[in-house]
């Protein structure tokens, strides 16, 4: 073990010696950096879809509306939020705020979880290793229920390691428990980590059957906790039977469809992880063998597995985008203390934190600072176009001022429409008038290009035949008249329409461009009245660009 640096003469020993190369100041200094970089990545790091949906769904809240009351509890943080100023980009900022107050917090959990195992600078490279991911760096602050749920089970963990367990610490852990899956209902994935650090406590206090009636006490007040923070959440909105209803169903489709065995369904993202992540990945390897040779008490060996195991997760569970790693790595990261541990003989405190950092540093480097502003152009478009609400459809409800008809875009829903086999787009615009499509991902990109693949036949002739480019991704209703003998077509979007470019001929009535005409609902005949030119029709009444958006849609999706 390296010596640590011998105190200044007439002084104290300090642990933020920066003299050793194994003290803990190197990774502590390195961890306020990279916060301090992380932090500026608040308001330049694109917003994620995800966030899009969850900013929804604040929205939505705060005006009222119901939601999944699953989910959704740790909104209430920030329901004040959309009655700022500015866009909904500018929102998601705000709110992004809290989130990396949330996030510091499980770097502290993480702290105190690894302490448990290992000594301060073992600990504080835990922390370090965690902080330095790439997912964690640009996912930590995001608008999402993972850090909320990631602090609320990581200070579980740290209370099960306490060294005593009383019915402060059971009453404590209880209540933390009931909170857990109303944050977010993959809470149950850490069922091996409270497992394991149960155990290791139960064990400490010598199976004395007065810590596992608390235990089991605590379980018991999770239980009551969790139905009575259901029935006072979904109590609060207009509607609560839609909320409850709504909880359950997704409670039910992520029962039956997150869980695989075998090759990761997001393994693109678990690769890059991979590559971007060399040192978390040998300090997993290092810790698991450490677990496995180490002369500790077999019920420390029994609570580091449980930590470990969840670094599988991309091998069982579906829904692993990036931001699942804010959530999955927390636990593994405590317990690759005891890997760093292992090596500090030969990769000293200093070593391994300019290690991390090295990996930390091109991410940071290279994050496109771009996108947010197209992203905060078309926000703004969006409410200029439309102050009064109306019907929309796009990926994760970009613009939630307006009312999304169309069922978030992610994997897990387009699969679920699809095997529905229900036109939804259709039947939407035959019920109500949705003016606007915005195409901001790669499944309207591509049914516009021509492909088919992930919509139903109706739905993909419904919108290819209704909707004309507008301004960038924005795609207003419209219809687009050839040049050549007159055609019919159904028109799924009624309203006023403005004629573009040339004169049209409708149901045999001459417009001329600029004109606006009243389409209702209906087969319609079209003739183009230039022989030489297209016209165009544009749902509303003379809608021009006021910001034309001249960046590809691909540049607001992330």
């Amino acid at each position: 073990m390296i010596e640590p640096a011998a105190a200044p003469a007439g002084g104290r020993k300090t642990i933020l010696d920066f003299r050793d190369a194994g003290s803990p100041a190197w990774p502590f200094a390195a961890i306020a950096v990279l916060l301090a970089a992380q932090a500026t990545m608040i308001f330049t790091h694109a917003v994620n879809w995800d966030e899009s949906l969850h900013y929804g769904q604040l929205y939505d809240m705060a005006a009222g509306q119901p939601v999944n009351a699953l989910q959704t509890l740790y909104l209430r943080l920030y329901l004040w939020v959309p009655t700022l100023p500015g866009t909904a980009i500018d929102h998601i900022v705000v709110a992004r705020i809290g989130q990396f107050a949330i996030e510091m917090a499980i770097l502290a959990l993480i702290f105190a979880l690894a302490r448990r195992f290992a000594d301060t600078r073992h600990a504080a490279v835990a922390v370090l290793l965690y902080l330095s991911t790439g997912y964690v760096l640009q996912n930590g602050f995001a608008l999402r229920a993972d850090p909320a749920v990631t602090a609320v089970l990581m200070a579980m963990l740290v209370v099960l390691s306490r060294p005593s367990f009383g019915w402060g610490a059971a009453v404590a852990l209880g209540l933390l428990g009931g909170l857990a899956p109303m944050l977010s209902i993959k809470a149950v994935l850490y069922a091996p980590a409270l497992a394991g650090m149960a155990w290791l406590c139960w064990s400490e206090a010598d199976r004395s059957p007065k810590v596992a009636i608390r235990l089991v006490a605590a379980g018991a007040i999770a239980g009551v906790a969790a139905a009575a923070l259901f029935a006072w959440h979904s109590s609060l909105f207009a509607s609560a039977d839609t909320a409850v209803g709504g909880s359950v169903s997704l409670a039910d489709a992520a029962a039956r469809r997150m869980f695989f065995i075998g090759r990761p369904n997001n393994l693109g993202t678990w690769l890059q992880f991979a590559l971007t992540g060399l040192a978390f990945l040998a300090l997993v390897g290092i810790s698991a063998l450490s677990v496995a040779r180490d002369r500790r008490k077999a019920a420390e060996r029994v609570a580091l597995a449980g930590l470990l195991v969840l670094f599988l997760l991309p091998f069982c569970y579906e829904n692993t985008a990036a931001y699942f790693y804010v959530f999955m790595l927390a636990p593994v990261a405590a317990a690759c203390a005891i890997g760093v541990q292992r090596i500090e003989k030969l990769v000293p405190a200093i070593v391994l934190t300019a290690v991390l950092v090295a990996f930390a540093v091109p991410v940071i480097a290279t994050d496109n600072r771009d996108v947010i502003g197209n992203q905060r152009r078309l926000a703004a478009e969006l409410e200029a176009m439309f102050p009064t609400p109306v019907a929309y459809f796009d990926h994760a409800d970009v613009a939630p001022h307006l009312i999304k008809r169309n069922p978030f875009q992610s994997p897990w829903g387009y699969r679920g429409y699809l095997a529905a086999g229900v036109p939804i787009y259709r039947e939407a615009m035959e019920r109500e008038v949705v003016p606007v499509l915005v195409a901001n991902w790669f499944t309207f990109r591509d049914l516009f290009a021509g492909d088919d693949e992930l919509f139903l036949a109706a739905d993909a002739e419904a919108l290819r035949d209704n909707y004309l480019p507008f301004n960038g991704p924005i795609r207003l209703a419209g219809k687009r008249v050839p040049v050549g003998p007159a055609r019919e077509t159904e028109v799924l979007v009624p309203g006023p329409y403005t004629v573009h470019d040339a004169a049209v001929l409708i149901d045999g009535e001459r417009h001329e461009a600029g004109d606006v005409v009243t389409l209702d609902r209906g087969h319609h005949l079209f003739a183009s009245a230039d022989p030489a030119r297209d016209a165009r029709l544009f749902w509303g009444r003379h809608m021009a660009p006021r910001d034309p958006l001249d960046f590809a849609a691909s540049w607001v999706e992330f």
